[in-house]
């Protein structure tokens, strides 16, 4: 019984070791100043519908991901995507969403494009995890019945 509780644990330790757990966007380090927080490759992309002030109107289509609260960013592709400003996503209805200025290095025109980092899903949401649970029962159940 010792044994195959040692087996198990060990299995379940080794699958678990193996999922890596994103924390934290990934930092750019610069040799004369601090690291800055970089937008992702795969960030979606969305056309900027209106502009105000301070909020920006965009299409979502069939990015039901989209929700309040998430990061967005501005971008203007004549200038190879240079950052324009830092947005925040306040409102979602079923065909748009709207987003708040939070910081502005320039005026947002309709001819940028706005950038919305999809969040990361839990980690139980993996299919890596629920293999490694069904792998880690099956070699336990197995010890547990062989030392029987």
């Amino acid at each position: 019984m010792r044994r195959s509780c040692a087996l198990l644990t060990i299995s379940l330790a080794f699958v678990g070791c193996s999922v890596r757990m994103p924390w934290a966007p990934p930092l750019v380090t610069s040799p004369s100043g601090p690291a800055l927080p970089r937008i992702p490759r795969d960030a979606a992309r969305f056309e900027i519908d209106s502009v105000t002030d301070s909020t920006a109107t965009f299409r979502v289509r069939e990015a039901r991901w989209v929700r309040k609260g998430l990061q967005s960013y501005v971008v203007d592709p004549q200038q190879r995507d240079a950052l324009v400003a830092r947005l925040r996503v306040i409102h979602r209805d079923s065909a748009t969403a709207t987003a708040l200025v939070t910081g502005q290095v320039t005026r947002v025109k309709p001819e940028h494009f706005l950038l919305v980092v999809r969040p990361k899903e839990g980690w139980w949401h993996e299919r890596r995890f629920w293999m490694g649970t069904l792998v880690g029962a099956i070699i336990g159940a197995g010890s547990v019945a062989a030392a029987r």
